[in-house]
């Protein structure tokens, strides 16, 4: 390599450094407002994949039990999103908090009582679950 090329080599590395660098920097002061800390990413990819498992429950014969089941590993999950996130995505996490209540309420009656109406509440339920977390999800993705 000639001493032209290697210096017009280095002259574009410093280039792209100092573009680079300066895309990450801000000359806004750093907003007081509470941050998640990043630990709630990895708590909600576990809750993510807990519900996942939930809605993938076939709601045939068995299934209350195993919705049970597994709705007990979302509020595991649930309880690690709420204790890393603090105060922070509250009114994410209650909506989610209340749909899994809602879940174990439906497979309640529906254990009771099982009709194609009860299994149809617990199926309508989940999907409420979903919708909440995709909620919570796009809440938290700022953070991630």
């Amino acid at each position: 390599m000639t001493s032209r090329a290697i210096t017009s080599f280095l002259a574009a590395g410093a280039l792209l450094t100092a573009l680079i660098t300066s895309g990450c920097t801000s000359s806004a002061p750093p907003t007081a407002s509470p941050v998640a800390s990043p630990a709630v990413c990895g708590a909600v990819e576990s809750l993510k994949e807990s519900v996942s498992d939930v809605k993938n429950v076939e709601l045939d014969q068995g299934a209350l039990a195993e919705l049970q089941t597994k709705l007990t590993q979302v509020q595991t999950d649930l309880s690690q999103v709420k204790a890393d996130a603090k105060d922070q995505y509250a009114t994410e996490i209650d909506a989610v908090e209340q749909a899994s209540a809602s879940v174990g309420s439906s497979i309640d009656a529906a254990t009771t009582s099982p009709t194609v109406e009860s299994l149809t509440a617990v199926g309508t339920a989940v999907k409420t679950l979903g919708t909440s977390l995709t909620t919570l999800t796009d809440a938290v993705k700022s953070t991630c």
